[in-house]
């Protein structure tokens, strides 16, 4: 996939004799690696990170370092406790309770991890990606008296904006709530953008496509519900919960199936994880991801006997060439 290209290379002789400038061009690449475990820099990143904490116990940034490198090799329970010992220094940094939600997440505790992000967009409301995400992460699980009310808030905080309104207008419409959508429209600040949000209003939604750089397809026997997690080079989580803008899903809570993508992914290493919605009896879950990159395919099996499992590795580079 082609990034950018600029005119800085060598002159070439084109059809007919003209001479055409060269050009360098960066193209996206994808590498799937299936080897599951983890890379010794991540787990030398945690060393160094443990020993930075202890020379600064203080440190906001040595707890985040720490909770970073912790998440990036899966030492989970470590993570957790050091970001509960971040929170405390400030109750209050959405940054840390962030993390906290992804790690609880990665452990199966699905409905636990949605609460603590909806604690961060409750800590601020007006923060409009914050809000986007937990509308789309509970329009995936299927919760859409949650997801509206996420959609009422982005509306009430970009009142004039058409789409936020006939999206907020739109649901409160489906859950039967009729004058509550038209207060919405008539709320706006003129005549045209009340038009133009009841325009929007009137014409179906289309589902986001599912699709993108790097696009993951599992399939699986059982009746099991698991979730499927690409693991940041920043050691953030990106699921059907969200966790940055570009994530896409499908199948949120469906079993046997579910889509997971990023539309742009950055360069950097990607570990593709599979956890289990939290229950009893765990038996072992067998089933298969399709991954996809922008310069291969590969399908990957997977067998999930535990709380979660590493399947394999994504590494996202960019390589330049000349045209």
């Amino acid at each position: 996939m082609e990034m950018a290209a600029f005119d800085d290379g060598p002159f070439d002789r084109g059809r007919g004799g003209s001479m055409r400038r060269m050009r360098r061009v960066s193209i996206r690449e994808g590498y799937i690696r299936t080897d599951s475990g983890v890379r010794e820099r991540d787990t030398a990143a945690v060393t160094a990170a443990e020993a930075a904490l202890r020379a600064q116990p203080d440190s906001r940034d040595r707890h985040r370092e720490l909770v970073r490198a912790l998440s990036r090799a899966g030492s989970l329970v470590r993570a957790e406790e050091v970001a509960r010992q971040w929170i405390t220094r400030d109750a209050l940094d959405t940054e840390a309770l962030t993390y906290l939600a992804d790690v609880i997440g990665r452990r199966g505790e699905r409905d636990r991890a949605l609460r603590y992000l909806s604690g961060i967009v409750d800590l601020n409301p007006e923060n409009e990606a914050l809000q986007e995400r937990l509308a789309l992460a509970y329009e995936r699980a299927g919760k859409t008296e949650q997801a509206c009310s996420h959609r009422v808030a982005l509306a009430e905080v970009e009142s004039d904006d058409a789409a936020h309104v006939a999206s907020a207008a739109r649901c409160r419409r489906a859950l039967g709530d009729t004058a509550g959508a038209e207060g919405l429209i008539t709320g706006m600040d003129t005549p045209r953008n009340q038009e133009a949000a009841r325009a929007a209003v009137d014409s179906p939604a289309s589902p986001a496509a599912v699709r993108g750089d790097l696009m993951l397809d599992a399939t699986w026997s059982g009746s099991d519900d698991v979730d499927l997690t690409l693991v940041t080079p920043q050691g953030t989580r990106l699921s059907w919960m969200g966790g940055r803008t570009g994530v896409v899903g499908s199948d949120a809570t469906r079993t046997g199936s579910e889509r997971l993508g990023l539309r742009r992914a950055a360069v950097g290493s990607y570990y593709i994880e599979v956890s289990r919605v939290q229950r009893a009896d765990q038996q072992p879950v067998r089933g298969e991801i399709r991954v996809r990159t922008p310069s291969e395919t590969r399908t990957i099996p997977f067998t999930l006997s535990d709380e979660r499992v590493v399947v394999g590795r994504v590494d996202i580079v960019t390589r330049w060439v000349v045209r």
